[in-house]
């Protein structure tokens, strides 16, 4: 250790110990003694004394400026744990479908952008923002941009060759257009197909068959689908053969009889929706959502849906008499089931449709859950059985 090192040090420890009053006179006499001046003889004694006194100093320094030393470690903690770490390798390109999200998650659609992106491989992204988080989807490609509205059963053809149907489950849509048109190299258009029972679907003009990849990304949530555009790219696996678009889905005819279906078995299905909506394709929809009671199996409860010449009806257990708007009815009842716990909306809906005029709850007893629906005019209906979630579908032909 140097002279002027030695002399320095012992100046500066002296000093502190003249200004921390708090220690005890008999501490600060024992600092004196050890940075007094002795003979350079004895080296390794006056080593570890350079080094206890570092210790003292340190803790002088923490005792007088507790937050210098606090500001220290806290930089040496940051540098250590925000050393960037190595960037992901991209995931491949996948010349197949994809599904993905949360089953049961309801998500509502924000927002859709597109963008090309030259970085090699060449690839156009969709980015679908939602709030919260991702429902459950699926990616379909198809050889052909025409495409099947939900749920008039209407085709579109969209601008470009080939195509890819997205479907989200259990979501909403704010404020998003309906149709889009970047026409880039591989993205020429994107439109809306259906939006309805929460079911949303999108179809997506593409200029040729491309392979694709699926991002789930969080913070904000996003589903992010990359089209290849660059054909020297490599993709795996190989492409799969695409199916070819079907003809306007078929939801079945409607028929002047009577109707019945479901099943009876298990503990009492909850009803925990009714819903009614006009359809451009001619008809008026009527849906009865259900959901299983805690620790059971989902399953549609028994029904009959019969259809009446008036639009009186007798209320279950009362035997009141209650008369609907219109001049012939349906009569709704479902064995093994019931909305007295369950069901929280109006139990008299009065939606004015082109056929549908009115819809009320007739019954509620013992498992025997009843409906009653006015109906402006007699009209043939067709019945449709759904799951996830389990609904009753009735549509009541329009003119």
């Amino acid at each position: 250790m140097s002279d002027d090192l030695e002399k320095n040090l012992r100046d500066h420890l002296h000093h502190e110990a003249e200004e921390i009053r708090e220690f005890p006179r008999r501490l600060r006499g024992r600092i004196r003694e050890g940075i007094a001046p002795r003979a350079r003889a004895h080296m390794a004694p006056q080593l570890a004394l350079a080094g206890a006194l570092v210790l003292v100093a340190f803790a002088v320094l923490a005792v007088r400026s507790p937050q210098v030393i606090l500001n220290d470690v806290r930089s040496t903690v940051t540098q250590i744990f925000t050393t960037p770490s190595p960037s992901p390798t991209p995931q491949p390109f996948i010349c197949s479908d994809r599904s993905g999200g949360t089953t049961g998650l309801p998500g509502q659609l924000t927002g859709i952008r597109v963008a090309h992106h030259a970085e090699a491989p060449g690839f156009d992204r969709i980015v679908f923002d939602f709030s919260g988080g991702i429902p459950s989807y699926d990616l379909t490609r198809q050889q052909s941009p025409t495409f099947v509205k939900d749920a008039s059963g209407q085709s579109v053809t969209l601008d470009g060759s080939a195509g890819i149907k997205l479907i989200f489950r259990d979501a909403d849509v704010q404020a998003v257009a309906d149709d889009q048109k970047p026409s880039l190299p591989a993205v020429r258009e994107i439109a809306q197909l259906g939006n309805f029972e929460r079911v949303l679907s999108y179809g997506i003009g593409l200029s040729s068959s491309q392979c694709v990849r699926v991002l789930e990304l969080a913070n904000p949530t996003r589903l992010v689908v990359d089209i290849i555009t660059s054909p020297s790219a490599t993709a795996s696996p190989a492409p799969t053969p695409l199916p070819t678009v079907p003809e306007a889905t078929d939801l079945g005819p409607f028929s002047c009889q009577d109707r019945g279906g479901g099943s009876d078995t298990g503990p009492a299905m909850l009803l925990t929706d009714v819903r009614v909506a006009h359809q451009v394709a001619g008809y008026d929809r009527i849906v009865f959502q259900f959901a299983p009671p805690p620790g059971a199996a989902a399953h549609l409860p028994a029904y009959t849906v019969s259809r009446q010449a008036s639009t009186k009806f007798v209320k279950d257990p009362s035997g009141m008499e209650v008369t609907m708007r219109g001049s012939s009815g349906l009569r709704i009842v479902f064995h093994g089931a019931s909305g007295a716990d369950s069901y929280t909306k109006s139990r008299d809906i009065t939606p004015g449709l082109p056929v549908v005029q009115e819809i009320e709850q007739i019954g509620d007893f013992e498992a025997v859950l009843s409906w009653g629906a006015g109906l402006s005019r007699s009209s043939c209906i067709r019945t449709l059985e759904l799951s996830n979630p389990t609904r009753l579908v009735i549509d009541v032909q329009t003119p």
